[in-house]
């Protein structure tokens, strides 16, 4: 499930982990002996994590970039398994967790350009673990999301240790980045996804014009160093090198 570690400053380390159809990232803190768990894949990805992370740190925290299902759904396991873990969402996402919106159906572009590319990087087929596990929370099929330790934070409330929060909505509203200015490490969600190995601005959008303006606040801080997608291979990265055009509609 490994697919990438990296050293970070203070001794800390980054991991990618695998999953079934997107990644989520192990960062150890060796200061706070504990570990961070930005995103937590489906289901069917809890239990090789639960034995990579029986090996690491306490866990001390699990932080969303949003409210998708193949980014949330696996939280269902791993709280019963860390009862004292709090699970962080951007505080756009509120009214999601709650049950008062429901995540919209993708539209036939992003399906066809984003979703199924997804699934086959992934391999991914349905599974009924999935589905009876959870799977429908973060979909349009189901509202809401079980409150108990869930938490929400805002850009200016530090979540990830050592990294900088970047509020980048427009794949989601409550899309969230983390970057690591010292190592140069970007987890970047879905904001940025990397499908055949070519890195790529999301064009599943729930807003364009806020993806346009997502883009261009990254671009005025000129990141550059590693790439940590949601999806796809961690690889290096600037991003001077990504356009606009061929993901935002005119």
């Amino acid at each position: 499930m490994i697919r990438y570690d990296h050293a970070l400053p203070k001794g800390k380390k980054i991991y990618q982990l695998w999953g079934s159809t997107s990644n989520a990232y192990a960062i150890v803190d060796p200061f706070s002996n504990a570990t961070y768990l930005v995103d937590c894949g489906m289901p069917s990805d809890t239990t090789p994590m639960l034995k990579i992370l029986a090996d690491l740190p306490p866990l001390q925290r699990v932080i969303c970039t949003h409210f998708h299902v193949d980014h949330i759904s696996g939280w269902i396991q791993l709280q019963a398994a860390f009862p004292a873990t709090t699970l962080w969402f951007h505080e756009q996402a509120r009214s999601l967790v709650s049950g008062k919106q429901t995540v919209p159906f993708p539209g036939l572009r992003a399906i066809k350009e984003i979703l199924i590319p997804c699934l086959k990087e992934y391999a991914y087929k349905p599974i009924l673990l999935d589905a009876s596990r959870g799977a429908l929370y973060g979909t349009p099929f189901k509202k809401g999301f079980p409150g108990a330790h869930v938490r929400f934070f805002s850009e200016d409330t530090q979540v990830l240790p050592g990294f900088t929060n970047l509020h980048t909505p427009g794949h989601r509203p409550d899309e969230i980045s983390f970057w690591e200015p010292d190592s140069g490490i970007f987890i970047s969600g879905d904001f940025i996804v990397v499908l055949n190995g070519k890195p790529l601005l999301n064009s599943f959008v729930a807003s364009p014009s806020d993806q346009l303006a997502s883009f261009v606040k990254v671009q005025q801080l000129g990141i550059k160093g590693t790439l940590c997608p949601g999806h796809g291979q961690c690889q290096p990265f600037s991003i001077k090198s990504l356009h606009a055009s061929s993901a935002i509609p005119n």
